[in-house]
């Protein structure tokens, strides 16, 4: 216990100089707060059913996109961090990517949309169609986002997620003073956002050409990375999303709805992982390999974690049922007592995802998918007991166990990196 204080303190005391994480930190408190209040004016304009049905909406083109990035993105990421091709040609070849693979995908995904939204959007397979044309511009600002952040140049970064959550949050108030708050006009305004993020990020990509000499990249040497990655993803996402894709096929829109706003409202937990794990790539990136450094990031990053996201998820399992009567009201009743379950498990996932971001900086991204895989596991055979059963409640009690036995996984997988501390004076990058 006294070395784990010891630990704790050291770490505050090395992030107080670092700067990165204060600026990021800022970042995704307003970016955040912008995200939450729109969820809320989502679900007050919507109704449950209505709720559910954009959850719907939103979530299979992201399962699209997840599936045919093959961890490029990371790859990128970790490219521009280690020196191994410059931005420009990164950028080249992640708007060939988005292009063809993108519209590619998203062909296929229009031919998969009557069997996908037949229980959500009966009669009404146009509007879900309509947003397939998300993914490759969905595909396009993440590959962006990940040069800068492997760049370290976090002011574009964070003004990119200002703008996207800023954006949604005045597209959906200004839907509901116009009196037009429908599910069609919200996916809209979400694909809109999605091309002036993209305008956004290629616009500032000259500005992070280095001085130094970078030879091109060959895509074979991402993709091998990638791939590494890419399983690493899939798994999480069996973790993380497959819950809420199968309650999409198995329930009512307004059961769907109910447990989508318990997960909104413990998604604030993530804010934590979401300024660190970032942070902490980058910086483990551009140290290089077999740095005993490494070990100065990796446990300032995991130390503070766990300071930070074990209290406020355990005050928010308690007064989960007054919050969510407060912000979405009594017809959303059942999800604030989803929340006193998905309120501790999400502080397993806000570590577990630190922890991947650890393995992933120090070059290891197949140790981060092994420690993901007991929680898979879980999560598939867990659901297919508890769906039938249980319901919304047996999904939210799978998520619990399934991301604790992630965060046990990776733990064990990063607690060399985590342990190694460095003895000489914390580098600022």
């Amino acid at each position: 216990m006294t070395q784990t204080l010891s630990n704790l303190r050291g770490s505050l005391e090395r992030i107080w100089a670092q700067k990165d994480y204060f600026r990021n930190a800022s970042t995704d408190i307003v970016a955040t707060g912008f995200g939450f209040a729109s969820g809320i004016l989502v679900a007050r304009g919507l109704g449950p059913e209505g709720r559910g049905q954009f959850a719907a909406a939103m979530m299979w083109p992201g399962l699209a996109g997840v599936l045919v990035v093959f961890g490029l993105q990371q790859a990128f990421a970790f490219a521009a961090g280690a020196g191994w091709s410059s931005p420009k040609n990164l950028h080249r070849m992640a708007a060939l990517y988005s292009l063809i693979v993108g519209v590619a995908a998203t062909f296929l995904f229009l031919l998969a949309c009557p069997y996908l939204f037949r229980k959500s959007f009966p009669g009404t397979l146009w509007i879900p169609a309509a947003f397939a044309w998300s993914i490759p511009f969905a595909l396009y600002s993440g590959f962006l986002m990940t040069i800068y952040q492997g760049r370290g140049d976090f002011k574009r970064w964070n003004g990119a997620k200002l703008l996207r959550s800023g954006g949604w949050t005045l597209a959906v108030g200004g839907f509901l003073v116009l009196g037009s708050a429908t599910v069609f006009n919200f996916l809209l305004a979400q694909l809109l956002i999605l091309v002036v993020l993209s305008v956004y990020l290629a616009w500032g990509i000259p500005a992070l050409s280095s001085s130094l000499v970078e030879p091109p990249c060959s895509f074979g040497r991402l993709l091998r990375y990638g791939l590494a990655v890419y399983a690493s993803h899939i798994v999480y996402m069996v973790n993380q999303q497959l819950d809420q894709l199968l309650l999409s096929l198995w329930v009512v829109p307004e059961q769907l709805g109910q447990y989508a706003a318990a997960v909104t409202v413990s998604g604030i937990l993530l804010l934590v992982p979401g300024v660190i794990g970032p942070i902490i790539f980058s910086q483990m990136a551009r140290l290089g390999p077999s740095v005993p450094r490494h070990g100065t990031s990796a446990a300032e990053g995991f130390w503070l974690t766990c300071a930070l996201l074990a209290p406020a998820g355990v005050l928010l399992g308690f007064a989960g049922p007054w919050v969510v009567y407060l912000l979405y009201g009594a017809a959303f009743a059942e999800a604030g007592g989803l929340l006193r379950v998905l309120a501790p498990a999400a502080i397993f996932l806000g570590l577990g995802q630190v922890l991947s971001e650890i393995l992933r900086g120090a070059g290891k991204p197949m140790l981060a998918t092994y420690g993901i895989i007991a929680g898979a596991i879980v999560t598939v055979v867990g659901l297919a007991y508890a769906l039938p059963r249980y319901g919304i409640w047996g999904a939210a009690w799978v998520s619990l166990v399934a991301y604790a036995m992630m965060a046990v996984g990776q733990l064990l997988l990063a607690w060399p990196y985590i342990r190694r501390r460095s003895q000489e004076a914390p580098v600022v990058l």
